[in-house]
């Protein structure tokens, strides 16, 4: 079981990346890091967050998402602006760039989608997201808890 799981993830990995790295290549997105793409990522999620929403969600310190935004800033795929409600506190949107970006990671897993869809039958598709969902369900509820490995 264990060496068809590696043999899975590093094929699902490589896969998704591949993809991720065409799509971003045509887009011209080569240029962002991994940590760069999950800033992008967050703040698509949460929509117009300040920093200490996006710093939560991403688990780092505000310092470190601050650098990471001007970073993203001056690459023009992210936006600041000054809360209306608290002039203090900056807000965080996509640039029309970050939203292209965004919408070519949903096209790359579409595409994928597709790609697990015709790969399979009706039924084991159906047992295929039913598997996910649970594992899904069992990696969110084990987030906060101990990992593998750990004493």
């Amino acid at each position: 079981m264990e060496a068809l799981l590696v043999q899975f993830v590093d094929t699902f990995d490589a896969t998704l990346k591949k993809m991720h790295k065409a799509l971003s290549a045509e887009a011209g997105f080569g240029r962002l890091t991994i940590s760069q793409l999950h800033y992008i990522d967050a703040i698509a999620a949460l929509g117009e967050p300040n920093i200490t929403a996006l710093a939560g969600r991403l688990a780092v310190t505000k310092a470190s998402t601050t650098v990471g935004i001007n970073k993203l800033v001056k690459m023009g795929y992210v936006q600041k602006k000054r809360s209306p409600h608290d002039g203090r506190v900056y807000l965080v949107t996509l640039t029309p760039a970050g939203e292209r970006l965004t919408a070519a990671k949903h096209q790359a897993l579409k595409n994928y989608g597709d790609f697990i869809r015709a790969a399979l039958t009706v039924e084991e598709l159906r047992q295929f997201e039913h598997i996910l969902t649970r594992l899904v369900k069992q990696f969110n509820a084990d987030a906060a808890g101990p990992h593998p490995g750990d004493s």
